[in-house]
């Protein structure tokens, strides 16, 4: 019965994080507006952003928005103002933009980048 309650407890927490665990970039343009607040190679940043994917009864879809699939909220020099801005962000979503991830993002190179998710939020929608 405690191992039917720790998978139980194992498997509400996996499906709460968004699951992305790592995602890499290939070039700077990805991030827009905020390119400029980039890390330098060899330093990490913390990002924000917003993006479409959601849980709808246990299948994971993107809801359709006819452009990207992900809205970045921003990139902060410290762990404290992402998690400020995430927490705002997952207050007020915009549009299909209704699951949130925040992680760091580290330079590996001025057009290489590696984001590793270390909280997120599944949205999770019925119809």
């Amino acid at each position: 019965m405690r191992n039917i309650k720790t998978f139980e407890a194992f498997k509400n927490s996996v499906n709460e994080s968004i699951q992305f665990g790592s995602y890499y970039y290939s070039t700077r343009t990805a991030f827009g507006e905020h390119s400029d607040n980039l890390p330098e190679k060899g330093n990490t940043k913390y990002l924000v952003f917003a993006h479409n994917e959601v849980d709808f009864y246990g299948q994971r879809i993107r809801l359709e928005n006819g452009g990207s699939n992900k809205q970045h909220i921003g990139i902060f020099d410290d762990e404290a103002s992402a998690a400020d801005a995430y927490n705002t962000a997952m207050k007020k979503p915009d549009g299909v933009y209704i699951s949130f991830s925040m992680g760091t993002l580290y330079a590996k190179s001025k057009f290489s980048f590696q984001y590793e998710e270390t909280q997120g939020k599944l949205a999770k929608i019925k119809a």
